[in-house]
């Protein structure tokens, strides 16, 4: 998205550069916070910002920022400010950023002050102890600075607001002042939450401070906690954590018992560094805690171990659950295990891995195992993972894994989420963005003996910007090792990698997937590839020049493919409208540029309440409406559209009306991911529908804005400055013409900045 401006104007916060239309009203996992894109602020005293635009050949902080872009404060008196316009007061933050490493390695201390409404409340520590690896980027325990090549840029830092909370619509400003010792400052994003009043002891529960544990000091608290274990596993009982950090240096194993905390933000479970640590819960509940794990490195000697292993026959359930800086922050298996709610967080190894285990034993069969609505971002390794390795060489397959409605977002190492085996698996309703190192999805299996991935189904998720420096041969969805399954109406939006879906070892259905702005070719069979294919009802446009929607580079191992109904193969150039999904049933008749009412489009052999899908030729726009007369909720298609039902919102047999038109040239969308936990913008109340868009972008003289009910004040910012350059009032164009060659904010009303280029 941020780096072909020449198709697709850019949106902070993981907004999405397509049609107001766009399919995304169940993606990704919905949180308590609310996290900005520093890159959406308003800077001062020499800040800047710094934006990868094209996949460089080793890992960068531009790489591994979410959106690509930070903020970089690195001089006395630079600062980045933001409007609270989430909704939320916050009492917490968590900033994503990264300070310089010490010398020598192994990181150092600096805080970065807060001011809310240009008022200084307060400094926030933030360190690089847990960040800034050196060498190959596979690399994950060398912190000598003279061993290479940089990586690990970023890590995650918590606060709460010192004072009152910040309100909706104040302005946070983060400033380097005097105080403020790091030579740098990167600002990738940051989170606000309003967090409530701790949870208190559950009945029949033991707390462990009966059993000596002690909260805040440098006590270690494991055997408090393992003889707490114990009686509660004697007695029946739950074990209760209370407000505090505690620490433990010991592995902590537990069955059959619920573990219950004050909350994330209230239980801090710290690890000693030393030894085992981990926490090994066998048909456990656990919920409500924050784990750090104190980790510098990927092996034993710097700490590394797992955040939590989670297993058990009789199933097991793990919610609200926050690790940090741990291994592989949430290591699963067993038979009906849910996984929900949670987070992880910078951590070493896997966000969240559902397995069978390294061993053939019931308690790690990997069956009917579920990874819902969980927020993971910045690991080093896959931020969800199906693991069906082979148990040590003879454990079956794992069967009827679900990882729904969560969000893996900047991994820096592998891919967002990775299938390895497994039957009947379902991704459904994911979001998936900013992937550093390989791909945004991948199906295949765990090395050469490992069970295959016998059927997956890969459905409704959004994948923004992904494809990292080594996915050159792969693509946002890479199919491999004979994967058997059907990946169905994801949306792929500005696709860093080479080919948006690239498929080599398979057999599989792609259909009514649309991919947006692919850096290179949109669906690609690999030379050498083998398996059979069924590629139907797929939608690519915004191709840049010289690429092609559908490449076979495999015909000498790979049989044709079934090709049918897919937009490069359309020749059509006026809108039709078909009375079921994926072009189906009865079609209504051609309908050339015009506006049509309900009656109209009787006419034309659209019923109302009718339409299911559409064709949408280049050079139509098609604006539907739910009410007659062109009135209720619009949506607007600028492409073949297979799915209404997955538009946001539905509109399934929802047209009443609509308008055809010439679609102006460079088209560009501004609307956002509705489940991305991204800053949302908000519309001013001089905008139609649901958003706005600019044409044509980039501009010469004339930028036209669309949607506008009457005239509104409009702000234009220079984007490395942010100084204003140009105010007007418009009610659809504003002369631009005497700005310099470069990039630009423009400012609607109260909405936060569309970017655009001017030539």
């Amino acid at each position: 998205m941020k780096k072909n401006y020449l198709a697709l104007i850019f949106i902070f916060g993981l907004l999405l550069l397509i049609s107001m239309a766009t399919r995304v009203s169940a993606q990704g996992a919905t949180t308590p916070f609310k996290s900005i894109e520093a890159e959406s602020g308003t800077l001062a005293g020499g800040a800047t910002i710094r934006t990868m635009t094209t996949l460089p050949s080793q890992p960068t902080p531009e790489l591994e920022a979410s959106g690509r872009s930070f903020v970089e404060l690195n001089s006395t008196g630079e600062s980045v400010s933001w409007v609270n316009d989430t909704g939320i007061s916050a009492n917490t933050i968590v900033i994503r950023g990264s300070i310089p490493d010490a010398p020598t390695g192994f990181g150092i201390d600096a805080s970065v002050n807060l001011y809310i409404d240009g008022v200084f409340r307060q400094a926030i520590t933030m360190t690089s102890k847990y960040s800034w690896q050196y060498g190959v980027a596979q690399n994950w325990n060398i912190n000598d600075p003279s061993a290479g090549t940089p990586h690990r840029f970023y890590d995650e830092f918590r606060a709460w607001i010192t004072g009152a909370a910040i309100a909706p619509g104040s302005t946070i400003t983060l400033k380097k002042d005097a105080a403020n010792t790091a030579a740098f400052y990167y600002i990738d994003m940051f989170d606000l939450e309003n967090v409530g009043a701790p949870r208190t002891q559950p009945a029949n529960t033991l707390s462990v401070m009966d059993y000596g544990a002690t909260s805040g000091d440098a006590t270690d608290d494991s055997d408090a906690f393992l003889a707490c274990i114990d009686d509660c596993e004697r007695l029946k009982k739950g074990m209760w954590i209370p407000v505090g950090n505690f620490k433990t240096s010991k592995a902590i194993d537990a069955s059959e018992i619920t573990i219950s905390g004050a909350g994330m933000w209230y239980t801090t479970l710290q690890r000693i560094i030393g030894g085992r640590h981990k926490w090994s819960l066998t048909n456990c509940t656990i919920r409500d805690v924050y784990i750090f794990g104190n980790e510098t490195g990927r092996d034993l000697a710097h700490g590394h171990d797992y955040g939590m292993t989670v297993q058990g026959s009789a199933g097991w359930l793990v919610e609200r659950v926050w690790v940090h800086n741990v291994g592989a922050g949430f290591w699963c298996s067993g038979t009906d295990g849910t996984i929900k709610d949670c987070r992880a967080s910078n951590d070493w190894a896997d966000g969240i891995n559902l397995n069978n285990g390294s061993s053939v034993q019931a308690n790690n069969a990997g069956l009917r195992l579920t990874c819902q609505n969980n927020y993971v971002r910045g690991c080093a390794d896959d931020g969800i993972a199906i693991n069906a390795g082979n148990g040590g060489g003879t454990a079956g397959n794992m069967v009827d894994t679900k990882i729904l409605n969560n969000s893996s977002i900047a991994t820096i190492y592998a891919n967002g989420i990775r299938v390895a085996g497994g039957r009947n698996s379902l991704l459904q309703n994911n979001l998936i963005t900013d992937n550093a190192d390989l791909s945004g999805i991948v199906l295949s299996t765990f090395g050469v003996d490992a069970n295959p991935c016998e059927s997956v189904t890969v459905k409704n998720n959004l994948l923004i910007r992904c494809g990292g420096f080594r996915s050159a041969a792969q693509g946002a969805i890479f199919i491999n090792d004979g994967t058997t399954g059907v990946v169905q109406e994801n949306t792929i939006i500005d696709c860093f990698a080479n080919k948006a879906i690239a498929i080599k070892k398979f057999n599989v259905t792609l259909t009514s997937n649309i991919v947006i702005n692919p850096a290179a070719t949109g669906f690609y069979i690999m030379s050498g590839a083998t398996g059979s294919a069924v590629i139907n009802y797929n939608t690519v446009t915004q191709l840049k020049s010289g690429q092609t929607a559908f490449k076979n580079d495999g015909t000498a191992t790979f049989p044709s493919p079934s090709l049918t109904g897919n937009s490069w193969q359309q020749t059509a150039t006026e809108v039709s409208f078909f009375q079921n999904t994926n072009y189906g049933g009865t079609a209504g008749q051609a309908m050339p540029v015009g506006n049509y009412t309900q009656a109209q489009l009787a006419s034309k052999g659209v019923a109302n309440d009718w339409a299911s899908s559409a064709r949408v030729p280049s050079g139509r726009r098609v604006i539907m409406y739910s009410g007659d007369n062109f009135t209720g909720t619009s949506w607007i298609l600028t492409y073949d559209t297979p799915v209404f039902l997955n538009l946001s919102p539905n509109a399934n047999d929802q047209m009443s009306s609509c308008k055809v038109e010439t679609a102006p040239s460079q088209l560009a969308f501004n609307t956002f991911a509705a489940n991305s936990n991204a800053e949302r913008i908000t519309p001013p109340e001089t905008v139609t529908g649901t958003g706005i868009m600019i044409y044509p972008n980039p501009v010469s003289a004339t930028l036209n804005i669309w949607g506008l009910k009457e005239s509104s004040n409009v702000v234009i910012r220079d984007f490395r400055t942010g100084n204003v350059v140009l105010k007007a009032k418009t009610s659809g164009a504003v002369d631009v013409s005497k700005l310099s060659s470069g990039y630009y904010f423009i400012n609607i009303g109260k909405d936060k900045g569309i970017k655009f280029i001017k030539d």
